[in-house]
């Protein structure tokens, strides 16, 4: 006897696919295509592709194929009316099925795809990212107390899921189970950090109990973090991406590789998107970014200069990303010229004011750092290095609780960057004078160093304790 998610298929069939079958003798047509409204890299693969289908209106495998690349190619009907094609005449083929109601849960049709998912799942019970799909789907059409069967037996088979745990938190939350929906979400967040939409749906489980300042740490962890999800093992979903010759799809397969920290395979799919389309602006933006984070600044300049000649005004992070490798190069007035051509593209690029604002200082230019920080600040309120670089220079200049103002802003969240915040802070109290306060937020950036290993910092928060509460202070 099958066990798990095979039990709840069997059980759960639905009228849907046996209505679909009895329809069998009405095979769906084929679409009518104009290739010429797909991207100029992809028109000869999908009229190849489209010719074979009509030459073979026999074969699912043709029908299948076209669909598939109608599927990557984000035309969601026509790519549905090959699945179904290619299903009738080749019902006992797991993956159509699956690509079926894959594309019906991507285009929101939570509903439909929920039979075509299960039908699936009974010619191929062992495949986990059907078995995900299906769950989130059953969630979304607030079938959750199934979905939590699913989720549970899929938390059990996989602990180290984030996916699952996730999932299972968003059943509990349903359910009205917050604070178990808390535990779950939060175990997500450990197993996968940067799990943008766990984080969101922590702080609002946060929000809902009443725990604001846990909320509003997660949300800050959430927005730079918004469209991260942990990767899925999937061969047929690697399948279907093997076929695609879009430029633009190979620059999102990028940056979504870089976010979850696989620089080189970020850098080969965005060359891929460059040598599909040398005109795509985005892909030699986006290498500006990759090129730069691996040291390669050769490379780095050539595509920033093949940004410059295509469309110098589109894409405000290159020259952010490019005055960064001038900064690093030493090179600081043209690095000062690309921050301020990134600001005249985007006005409200707060990390391109916070450069230039610490080129004005470096300059001596405090007024005009300042109102670049303020400018940071305005655009992102939340910006940590703003703040810290004003009221850096507030307390030099003597303007102690302005400087003291905007350094408490730093603060959260708490990460590896916490422990010299606090150490900034307990340093401003100090020239304040106001020595407790100085001496409780060192320890605090004591602690934080400690537990991060941070030995250096360690040593001089060691230092200035030493001077404020003397010799036989604690280290």
């Amino acid at each position: 006897m099958r066990s798990g998610i095979s039990i709840l298929v069997l059980i759960s069939l639905t009228p849907g696919l046996a209505a679909l079958g009895a329809q069998a003798s009405r095979l769906p047509p084929l679409p009518q295509l104009n290739v010429q409204e797909f991207p100029v890299e992809t028109q000869k693969q999908v009229q190849e592709s489209y010719d074979a289908a009509r030459r073979h209106p026999d074969d699912p495998a043709a029908a299948g194929k076209l669909g598939m690349l109608l599927d990557l190619y984000d035309r969601p009907e026509a790519a549905v009316l090959c699945y179904q094609r290619a299903h009738q005449q080749a019902p006992q083929a797991f993956r159509w099925l699956y690509f079926w109601g894959s594309l019906l849960l991507k285009s929101k049709k939570r509903q439909e795809a929920v039979p075509i998912l299960k039908e699936g799942l009974r010619l191929r019970p062992d495949y986990p990212p059907a078995e995900f799909k299906l769950a989130e789907a059953l969630v979304e059409t607030a079938q959750v107390e199934e979905a939590g069967n699913i989720y549970e037996a899929l938390v059990k088979k996989y602990p180290q899921s984030a996916e699952a745990h996730y999932g299972l938190g968003r059943v509990r939350a349903a359910q009205g189970d917050t604070a178990r929906a808390v535990e779950l979400y939060g175990q997500a967040c450990e197993l996968f950090p940067t799990y943008g939409p766990a984080h969101y749906a922590l702080a609002l489980a946060y929000r809902k109990l009443g725990h604001s300042d846990k909320a509003q740490e997660q949300m800050r962890i959430y927005e730079p973090n918004k469209n991260i999800v942990p990767p899925l093992d999937d061969p047929l979903r690697d399948e279907m991406r093997d076929l695609d010759m879009s430029a633009a799809s190979y620059v999102e397969r990028g940056v979504f590789l870089e976010q979850v920290g696989r620089l080189e395979d970020a850098i080969q799919a965005t060359e891929k998107a460059a040598r599909l389309n040398p005109k795509f602006v985005l892909a030699h933006a986006n290498l500006v970014t990759l090129y730069g984070r691996a040291g390669n600044l050769q490379k780095a300049e050539e595509e920033y200069r093949a940004v410059m000649a295509l469309n110098p005004d589109q894409f405000p992070k290159a020259h952010y990303d490019y005055g960064v490798l001038l900064m690093a190069k030493g090179e600081r007035r043209e690095a000062e010229k690309a921050f301020r051509r990134a600001i005249q593209t985007d006005p409200s690029f707060a990390q391109a004011h916070n450069h230039l604002g610490y080129l004005l200082e470096q300059e001596g230019e405090l007024a005009e750092a300042m109102a670049e920080f303020r400018k940071a600040i305005e655009s992102v309120p939340g910006d940590r290095q703003a703040h810290f670089n004003l009221g850096r220079i507030l307390v030099n200049q003597g303007k102690y609780q302005e400087g003291i103002e905007q350094l408490l802003q730093t603060l959260t969240p708490v990460d590896a960057s916490t422990p010299a915040y606090l150490y900034a802070l307990g340093a401003a109290y100090g020239r304040a004078g106001e020595r407790q306060k100085a001496r409780e937020y060192l320890r605090q950036a004591r602690t934080e160093a400690a537990a991060r290993g941070q030995s250096k910092l360690l040593a001089d928060i060691n230092q200035d304790l030493l001077t404020l509460e003397g010799p036989d202070a604690p280290h």
